[in-house]
C-alpha cells in the first residue's frame, strides 16, 4: 500500500519537477503531452502502469514519454516501502516517522531531478526543506 501511495506521490513530483523551472501552476491545466497538448485523461495517468502500457508513447502522437516519469514513480514508491519497512509497521509513532520521511525523500528527489535537468534547485522546495 505504501509503494503505491509513493508512487502516486511520485506522478505528483514529475508534474513539479515539468513545471516548477517554467514558473507553470503546479494545479493547472491538468496532465498533457508537451508535444500536442494531449489532455490525459485519468485511466492514462495511473502511476507506472500506464507508461508501460502505451509503451512510453503518447496516445494521441506516438511522441515518447521520457523514461524520467517512471524512474520517478518507481524510485519514490520504493523509498515509501522503504521508510515504512524501516519506521512504520508497528506503531503509530512509526507511522508519523515513515510520512516525514517519505515527504523529506520526496522533496530530496524532486529538487535532484530538477537540479539534474535545469541546474537549478527551486526556492519552493529548499524552503520547504528548511522547514
Amino acid at each position: 500500500v505504501f509503494f503505491v501511495f509513493g508512487s502516486v506521490v511520485g506522478s505528483f513530483l514529475n508534474v513539479c519537477i515539468y513545471r516548477m523551472p517554467r514558473d507553470l501552476s503546479l494545479a493547472k491545466p491538468g496532465s498533457q503531452c508537451p508535444k500536442c497538448d494531449f489532455a490525459i485523461p485519468w485511466r492514462l495517468n495511473i502511476p507506472i502502469m500506464s507508461w508501460l502500457w502505451l509503451r512510453g508513447r503518447c496516445r494521441q502522437c506516438a511522441a515518447p514519454i521520457s523514461p524520467r516519469y517512471l524512474t520517478v514513480e518507481l524510485l519514490t514508491g520504493l523509498a515509501f516501502l522503504a521508510t515504512w519497512l524501516a519506521f512504520g509497521a508497528q506503531t503509530t509513532p512509526g507511522v508519523l516517522l515513515a510520512v516525514t520521511w517519505g515527504a523529506v525523500l520526496a522533496g530530496l528527489i524532486a529538487a535532484t531531478f530538477i537540479d539534474f535537468e535545469h541546474f537549478i534547485i527551486p526556492d519552493q522546495i529548499t524552503l520547504g526543506g528548511v522547514a
